[in-house]
């Protein structure tokens, strides 16, 4: 059934009185110094086109889907608005009068729907020889790019509870595709950290994706239907905090599914906030010394949704890790389906990340995504998830 979004999820665009705020901020309009690659144009594109004063077009389409979804510009408005909210509903609308990417989105409809068989069916494909032999046709393309190399095994299998003698509390790890079938090596070293600080850690059965790649095609049921498992999933579980690796995953959770299906996972959290709400700041140790430069990134999403800026700063400290700060902050351009449908936007607006950690040794963020899309850049240089340095520093003692 097609109906508007409900409240938290829609943006009220008859408020917008064009001030220019939301632009300020626009990883693409930063880029392109272009009106309608800001913010404030798409708000006005999305708005006369939910309102039937304009036709789907390339040109609209290119607008509405070169959107990195990062939020800055909810972020900064100062009237409440979200514009995302009405990017997401322009993409539904063009999902259904608009045959364009209709082959994208059946194929992220099946990937994120069924992420085993899409994991298993590449690993084939890999240990064929077939990837290279399809390395000119997207999305194998973009996969090549970002030199994906799937791990032997997944993160994720049964129902599995990490147990440690005498618990402080316990905690779900929601952990996200990305982190599931790409960095699996990020969900064992947050269930190593989080035992070693005397937490139980829950990976419940039933889990699937949070539902952005398929919101973000416009595929609104079809998230919605993802929500309700997850919701299913972890309702039950009695944790002090839902956490995700992926901020992504977190703000989808907490903050996306009360407009998608009226409730949603509210205890979800960012590791390095839960570390400093939960008093546990004292249970990191400092990694080994490193000689060399590291610079953090912050993830759009940590930033603008979760709201987790000083809190990474502090482990960082705790850690020991002299770390630097980028002269200018900024989205790393992957922006979900951008890297996929745009990637000259999105590979414009990362080589400006690049050009930021020059001279940098390592990089640590909060978001295995930005790992992933930084990661064809900076072929010796480790990029680190801050899970990782927490793990490295606990090293196999235990508190």
């Amino acid at each position: 059934m097609n109906r508007a979004l409900p409240a938290s999820l829609s943006s009220d665009l008859n408020n917008c009185v064009k001030c220019g705020n939301c632009k300020a901020l626009c990883p693409t309009h930063i880029e392109f110094a272009n009106e309608g690659m800001s913010a404030r144009g798409r708000a006005e594109l999305a708005e006369r086109f939910l309102s039937d004063d304009i036709d789907p077009s390339d040109l609209l389409d290119d607008r509405i889907y070169t959107c990195l979804l990062c939020g800055y510009c909810d972020a900064n408005c100062p009237r409440g608005i979200s514009v995302t909210g009405a990017v997401y509903e322009a993409r539904r609308r063009l999902a259904l009068k608009w045959k364009k990417h209709r082959l994208y989105r059946a194929a992220i409809k099946y990937a994120f729907s069924n992420p085993v068989l899409a994991y298993k069916a590449i690993q084939f494909l890999e240990q064929a020889g077939l990837l290279t032999a399809l390395g000119s046709i997207k999305p194998f393309s973009t996969m090549r790019e970002l030199k994906l190399k799937l791990p032997d095994d997944r993160l994720r299998k049964d129902v599995s509870v990490f147990k440690v003698p005498e618990p402080r509390g316990r905690v779900a790890l929601f952990v996200g595709c990305t982190v599931d079938f790409l960095y699996p090596s990020m969900g064992g070293s947050f269930i190593h950290a989080l035992n070693a600080m005397d937490f139980e850690v829950v990976l419940p059965k039933g889990e699937v994706c949070c539902g952005a790649p398929l919101l973000s095609m416009g595929l609104r049921d079809e998230a919605a239907f993802l929500a309700r498992k997850n919701i299913n999933a972890f309702k039950q579980l009695k944790v002090d905090a839902v956490i995700s690796l992926c901020p992504t995953c977190a703000h989808f959770i907490r903050d996306i599914y009360p407009g998608l299906i009226g409730e949603g996972i509210m205890n979800a959290a960012d590791i390095s906030k839960f570390i400093c709400d939960s008093s546990l700041i004292g249970a990191i140790k400092p990694v080994p010394k490193n000689s060399g430069r590291v610079f953090y990134h912050d993830p759009c999403h940590t930033v603008n949704y979760l709201g987790s800026v000083e809190e990474p700063r502090k482990v960082l400290r705790a850690l020991g890790v002299n770390f630097e700060e980028p002269a200018e902050g900024g989205c790393c351009g992957l922006g979900g389906v951008v890297r996929l449908l745009h990637d000259d936007v999105s590979g414009a607006i990362r080589e400006k990340r690049v050009a930021a950690f020059e001279g940098a040794d390592m990089i640590v963020t909060s978001c295995p995504n930005c790992v992933l899309q930084l990661s064809g850049s900076f072929k010796e240089r480790p990029i680190k998830h801050i899970i990782e340095l927490i793990a490295a520093g606990i090293g196999k003692e235990r508190n």
